[in-house]
């Protein structure tokens, strides 16, 4: 039987506002027996994409609108432009009504199968791209045979809420205690939230402002929050009511979580950087690993006392045996030992024979140089890490200034240059590499770096004294010196390239590990060579989340 729908839907997806009705549009359906093709003419603006500032919804390509009827899901609408959501339902039965669901882009917990699923849930949590309304509606009217003009009301089962850091932060905020999924439910029609608690990932409006689709429910006394690198709290979630649109904004009280002994810039100035999509956090440790030879055989591991230390081509970095050293000395250049090399782990050797150091693409390190415990970064093994490639090539972006896409961090404005990562740089006459932290400010005073991201400048457009690094320093700043390399007992390059072991072997080179490595006309985040080259190592401490 042929089937002609024409559906009016008033819409209240604006947060706080009164309903708007819709324009009303005839339909000739297909005749596919039972299944019915119905057009949705949303227009009037009241869409999914949500403005926090003002709360107006936005509908965006591709959302659906799950359509139920007599307790089963019977179809779904898709929108795909002129303010039109269009698609097939199933069997609609003409004792009950039809029954609109709009989940904001969330993916079901299970595919819906038309006249067989009775119920879904969707998670509202991670609202770090998008904030997820949740609205539902039904027809006024029964479904009929026939033309049939039907008039509905799609209404928020949720509430908009602000929150207010009292510190401004790229980093993302994570609410806990809130309800975090909410059952979708035909056979007795409305949207649910359930008991479980969860955290919520904030949307990011900006640096100062930030805000969640949070479901119905209690006022939250105690919620939990976390930002990396800071201790914060919330006195309290006031209690949300359907359609709630609280722009007052929840305070978020802020402090410094002190940094782990070693870090750059002290317990009290180490800043964070990111380096992963998914928000980790790490401090980089206050100077280059070392490992202090008090015997020829006995060893302490440190962090260089200053950022731009280095030993270069002195004892012991020349007299490295197998694992040992002839002469007493400081060694801060090593090999890359891999996991099924016979060698001693930690790369303090002579032998320029790549198979040496494991003879496997794709291995692990023997054992991460932060397995080690370090006399002054905690004296605590494994509490700190050697970065992967990967976050290598998060920090910096990719190789050759190449476009990075979303594959490397939203840092801060350094100089009016938005995302700044990095400038080569002279610090305290040593030359090398200064990397921003993702929220730093530039301290007064001090001369504005240059070349920001300059992949081919050299090291000469940016001169720091101690004051003045002392100050870039206090204020987050990493600096990477280009400390040379080790072949054998030979050591070259020092003061001109600087390279910097990742934790990860090459894919498919047999004898090869990747570094980041630079000199004054590039700069490789990803570069790879062999395992037995002595490089520089530069550990990191993650942030609890």
């Amino acid at each position: 039987m042929k089937r002609t729908i024409t559906l009016l839907i008033a819409t209240a997806l604006i947060f706080g506002m009164s309903q708007c009705k819709k324009n009303v549009e005839t339909i000739t359906p297909s005749n596919l027996g039972e299944a019915v093709h119905i057009t949705l003419n949303v227009g009037d603006g009241d869409k999914h994409n949500v403005n926090p500032g003002t709360g107006v919804v936005e509908f965006t390509e591709n959302d659906v609108i799950y359509v139920g009827n007599n307790n089963h899901y019977i179809g779904s609408l898709t929108y795909t432009s002129n303010n039109v959501f269009t698609g097939t339902i199933y069997g609609p039965s003409t004792s009950d009504y039809l029954h609109f669901y709009f989940v904001g882009g969330l993916t079901p917990s299970a595919t819906p199968v038309a006249g067989t699923t009775t119920d879904f849930t969707v998670n509202i949590a991670n609202q770090s791209e998008k904030l997820p309304v949740l609205s539902y509606g039904h027809s006024t009217q029964h479904y009929v045979d026939g033309t049939i003009v039907y008039n509905c009301t799609l209404a928020n089962k949720c509430g908009l809420v602000k929150f207010v850091p009292a510190t401004a932060t790229p980093g993302t905020v994570r609410v806990g205690g809130m309800k975090t999924t909410a059952t979708i439910d035909f056979a007795n029609p409305g949207i649910t939230p359930t008991d479980a608690t969860g955290k919520v990932t904030l949307f990011a409006e900006n640096n100062a402002a930030k805000w969640a689709i949070l479901l119905v429910q209690d006022e939250v006394s105690t919620p939990t929050v976390t930002i990396a690198g800071y201790n914060s709290t919330i006195a309290s979630v006031p209690p949300v009511i359907e359609n709630m649109y609280y722009t007052t904004g929840v305070s978020i009280a802020m402090s410094l979580a002190p940094a782990p002994t070693g870090a750059a810039g002290g317990t009290a100035n180490a800043r964070l950087f990111s380096v992963s999509a998914d928000d980790k956090h790490v401090w980089f440790s206050k100077g280059n690993l070392q490992a202090v030879f008090s015997s020829t055989t006995t060893c302490t591991w440190r962090f260089a006392t200053n950022q731009y230390d280095y030993i270069g081509d002195a004892i012991a970095n020349t007299k490295v045996g197998n694992n040992l050293v002839t002469t007493s000395g400081t060694v801060d250049l090593f090999g890359w030992v891999g996991a099924y090399s016979s060698y001693a782990a930690y790369g303090i050797n002579y032998s320029t024979a790549n198979s040496y150091y494991g003879n496997n693409a794709n291995e692990s390190l023997k054992a991460d140089w932060g397995h080690n415990p370090i006399s002054n970064g905690g004296n605590k093994a494994d509490l700190w890490r050697t970065l992967t490639v990967d976050e290598w090539v998060w920090v910096l972006g990719p190789d050759n200034g190449a476009d990075p896409g979303t594959n490397c961090r939203t840092s801060s404005t350094v100089n009016n240059v938005q995302n700044a990562r990095f400038a080569k740089a002279t610090v305290c006459s040593r030359v090398g590499v200064i990397i921003f932290p993702d929220n730093y400010t530039h301290p007064s005073g001090v001369t504005q770096p240059t070349n920001i991201n300059g992949y081919t400048s050299d090291f000469t457009g940016n001169s720091y004294n101690t004051t003045q690094w002392s100050s870039m320093e206090a204020a987050g700043c990493v600096f990477l010196p280009a400390a040379g390399n080790r072949n054998g007992t030979t050591v070259s390059d020092v003061g001109s390239k600087g390279h910097y072991w990742s934790s990860a072997s090459h894919e498919s080179n047999t004898y090869s590990a990747y570094s980041m490595y630079f000199h004054s006309s590039n700069l490789y985040p990803q570069f790879y060579d062999n395992r037995c080259n002595g490089y520089s190592v530069r550990l990191v401490c993650q942030v609890e989340e």
